[in-house]
Parts: C-alpha cells; structure tokens; sequence
C-alpha cells in the first residue's frame, strides 16, 4: 500500500497490534495512532513501536503523548504527507469520525467493526449494520468493511440497546 495509518483506541488497540505487525512485514511505512482517555489506560505501546514506523500516542485529558482526540493525530500525519490507507478500530464513535475525516481526504479506510455478537452465525441479528445501504451482518460478513461506506449513526443508536 505504502504509507499506511493503523488508528487504534482504547481495547482496539490489541487487535490493531497483529495488523500493525502483518502491515510492516508486507513493506508498508506504518504510522500508528493510539489513543485513550488517560495514561493509565495506554496498551501495548512498546509492543507497537517493535513493528511501527513511528508512533502517536494520544490522551484525552493529556497525561500522556499529546492531548487531544485521535482525528486530531491523524490529521496532522495527513497534513504533512500521503497517506495511501487508514485501518481503524476502537470504540464505534471514533471509528465514525475517523471515516468522516479519511474520507474527506478520499483515503481509503478499512474499519473493524465491534459491535454485539450472540451466535456468530448471522441468526440473531445482533450484530446487523448498514453498508454501502445493504445490510451485513459483523459476525460472518465482516468485521472489516469499507468505513466510508457503514452506516455508523444506525450502528451506535442499535448499540445504545446494549448499554
């Protein structure tokens, strides 16, 4: 791909850290963006930095790497060269405005969606979300769509359900 940007918030940062690894192995420049509501809650940043390029690390209230929003780290990796693909996981809020800013720079960006999975099958429901205006269903159609294309004011009012 090139220059890619791995997003990662919170918990979805486990889950970035293989990708992370696969995406520098393949050749890729990968700049990681990691983001939490404070220090404490930082993972796998030595981990992450064995395999990324470079590494942002963001907080919430500024207690640790630079204060500030996880867009707000992404933004400024785009401000100052290409970026030839995005792949974000983390909360579903975030995830939504990572795809809101990647798409107004037409990046491609690929989300892992995290929503409710009761029987991973599909039968449920549960996990159903909108794409490109088809319904998919996380469990065994995804969990990584086209983030420019989900539906993520449908997806975080069915996960409101949930709280």
């Amino acid at each position: 791909f090139g220059t890619v940007v791995c997003a990662g918030g919170g918990v979805g940062i486990a889950p970035m850290l293989p990708i992370i690894e696969a995406m520098s192995k393949a050749g890729n420049k990968v700049i990681a963006v990691l983001a939490a509501r404070s220090k404490d809650l930082v993972i796998l940043e030595d981990q992450v930095k064995e395999f990324a390029t470079e590494v942002i690390v963001m907080t919430d209230d500024g207690s640790y790497g630079e204060k500030g929003l996880i867009t707000e780290g992404i933004e400024k990796v785009i401000n100052r060269e290409k970026v030839d693909l995005c792949l974000t996981i983390g909360p579903a809020v975030m995830m939504k405005f990572v795809s809101l800013l990647t798409k107004k720079y037409n990046i491609p960006t690929l989300a892992s969606l995290n929503t409710i999975m009761v029987d991973g099958t599909g039968m449920c429901g549960a996990c159903r979300v909108s794409v490109d205006g088809k319904t998919k269903f996380v469990c065994v159609d995804g969990p990584e769509f086209d983030a420019h294309q989900v539906d993520f004011d449908e997806m975080l009012m069915r996960l409101k359900a949930y709280n």
